[in-house]
């Protein structure tokens, strides 16, 4: 593992001394008050990654996409998660302040120095990114109290007696901040050392002047999760598109956009309301509605195809800006999506929608 300790000044994030005392950190688990700021995005995480790490590996550019995807899945602040993977990895440098490599290398995909106890002992391994961020988050997710039943680090398991009595004890929700004294128990800035990192990233993307450039997504209309634990959401495969580009829907029966086949072409920009769109109604399971939107008045509907499954987004834009804003859209959170009708307001947008995908 390697761990730098962190310094936030008023150019970005600097080397040096970490701050003295225990940082307040939130909760590792989500509920209604505790969630991941609408603000935190998978591709500013990226950005801000990149500024610190100018020649990151490309096998790591969807991790934030990764950690996103999967902690939402786990009801944890994946948020945390990733500044906690920042200050563990050295921005994905796997080196030290000095350019060592650290007891843990880049193939090895463990972002969190599971099983690194020190003294050069390398941890585990993963097969790839993605379950290389499902081990961190299942390991969080032990230290909650609440483990996974079948984690994918096999050092969750072995500590997990350890783990699990003094996080049950504790009375109280386990926060970031708890991590310090079990986690990292040598290193008593670690829960600092990760609040600084979310501090960098909020004082450059949580400002509020940014929110015109990225929207702000909505739970997924079609089965709205309330106990605290968000549904996974979908993240998409593919590449974007032009939206001027003529696209296509789906045929009659298949009810997923992925199926190809005898296809009917739809102009980007058209008026799905008017037209007559000959796809049965998708069966409850095979597709979902969301909302999102960038604060415009009109309101274009989004199709994209992910894990099988058909997803519709209303998607909010401003006159003038539809183009620039559909296409960051479907970029970051609907890959291979296409523009299949524009609206007046949303409720237009998410009556067709649930025309194209039934609430099950």
């Amino acid at each position: 593992m390697v761990r730098v300790p962190l310094l936030v000044t008023a150019f970005g994030i600097m080397l040096g001394a970490s701050a003295a005392g225990a940082a307040d950190t939130p909760k590792i688990l989500v509920d209604g008050g505790n969630k991941v700021p609408a603000c935190v995005k998978p591709e500013r995480l990226m950005a801000l990654v990149h500024k610190r790490n100018t020649h990151l590996d490309e096998r790591f550019e969807e991790i934030a996409a990764d950690y996103r995807r999967h902690g939402e899945a786990l009801g944890i602040r994946w948020d945390y998660a990733f500044y906690q993977m920042i200050v563990e990895t050295n921005w994905l440098k796997f080196k030290t302040g000095s350019g060592r490599w650290g007891d843990v290398r880049p193939k090895q995909n463990n972002f969190a120095g599971i099983g690194a106890t020190g003294g050069g002992e390398p941890g585990e391994s993963f097969a790839d990114v993605s379950t290389g961020v499902l081990a961190h988050l299942g390991h969080i997710r032990l230290y909650s109290g609440q483990p996974l039943d079948n984690p994918a680090a096999k050092r969750t398991r072995l500590v997990a007696d350890l783990i699990l009595p003094w996080a049950q004890g504790m009375g109280r929700p386990v926060t970031f901040t708890d991590l310090t004294t079990k986690w990292s128990p040598t290193d008593r800035g670690y829960s600092d050392d990760i609040e600084t990192i979310a501090k960098a990233y909020r004082s450059v993307y949580c400002t509020g002047a940014e929110e015109e450039t990225v929207p702000q997504t909505t739970e997924d209309v079609a089965s709205a999760d309330t106990t605290g634990e968000t549904s996974e959401k979908t993240q998409y495969a593919a590449s974007a598109v032009d939206e001027t580009a003529s696209t296509t829907v789906p045929s009659a029966g298949t009810g997923t956009a992925s199926d190809a086949a005898a296809s009917v072409p739809v102009t980007a920009g058209t008026q799905v309301a008017a037209l007559t769109i000959p796809v049965k109604p998708s069966k409850p399971g095979e597709c979902k509605v969301f909302t999102a939107s960038y604060g415009g008045q009109k309101t274009l509907l989004i199709l994209a195809s992910g894990e099988g499954r058909a997803n519709y987004t209303a998607l909010g834009v401003h006159e003038g800006k539809e183009r620039a804003q559909v296409e960051a859209f479907i970029a970051t959170y609907a890959k291979g999506g296409r523009t299949i009708g524009e609206f007046t307001s949303p409720d237009q947008a998410l009556t067709k929608a649930f025309e194209l995908c039934p609430e099950g």
